[in-house]
């Protein structure tokens, strides 16, 4: 079997790419990055219990420590000078929720395990359509990092997979109920470890992708 790291930050996004790496029958392993999240508690409980759900082993498990991140700050996610905003609509400007380089950051993490361990797919739910105004969420961005890593590690052919990248949340929602991916267990709010708290901009597109796809979302909500 092929292997496979599936960066699972406990969202919806991730859980769904999980479920198509594991459909795909590569042999999976799970990366989980801690950067100081408000909501970093219940983002590795919800890795944790998704890890269990689908009988990865503690070895191909990881979890890395950016906290780092929290200390640059300049995100509402991470820095507790900024409180998280509620959505305000689609749009194409850079919200303060955009963590600086982060996702350069998770990516070349993964590339050095994945050259370790011989795998040749990275699967990450980054997804553009509902989030235009993230640099590091547009296809051209995982285009460009693929020639860093062919230019940059002895593998040379490790690739990104960006499976929901063009998908709209309902589309993810559906594909997700296809798979039979465990929706209860993942989180998605910026803001509460507790009941989501349905207004931040994570929330509302989740809660959007759910009703446009016409099921309930099965986690709760403030």
């Amino acid at each position: 079997m092929e292997k496979a790291i599936v960066l699972v930050s406990g969202g919806m996004d991730s859980l769904v790419c999980a479920g198509i790496a594991i459909k795909e029958k590569y042999d999976v392993s799970f990366l989980h990055m801690n950067y100081g999240q408000k909501t970093s508690d219940r983002e590795r409980k919800a890795f944790d219990e998704i890890a269990d759900f689908y009988h990865i082993s503690e070895q191909n498990r990881k979890i890395i420590d950016m906290t780092f991140l929290k200390q640059i700050g300049g995100s509402s996610l991470t820095d507790e000078s900024i409180s998280v905003k509620s959505y305000q609509g689609d749009s194409k400007i850079i919200p303060d929720s955009y963590v600086p380089f982060r996702n350069s950051i998770i990516l070349s993490l993964a590339v050095s395990w994945a050259e370790v361990v011989g795998a040749r797919k990275l699967f990450i739910g980054a997804n553009f359509e509902d989030s235009p105004g993230y640099p590091d969420c547009r296809p051209s961005y995982y285009e460009a990092f693929n020639k860093v890593i062919k230019e940059g590690t002895k593998a040379g052919d490790i690739e990104i997979i960006t499976p929901v990248i063009n998908m709209k949340k309902r589309e993810i929602v559906q594909m997700g109920l296809e798979l039979k991916v465990p929706f209860a267990l993942s989180w998605s709010c910026y803001k509460s470890g507790d009941k989501a708290c349905g207004q931040c901009d994570s929330c509302a597109l989740r809660l959007r992708g759910f009703k446009e796809a016409g099921i309930n979302d099965p986690i709760d909500y403030q």
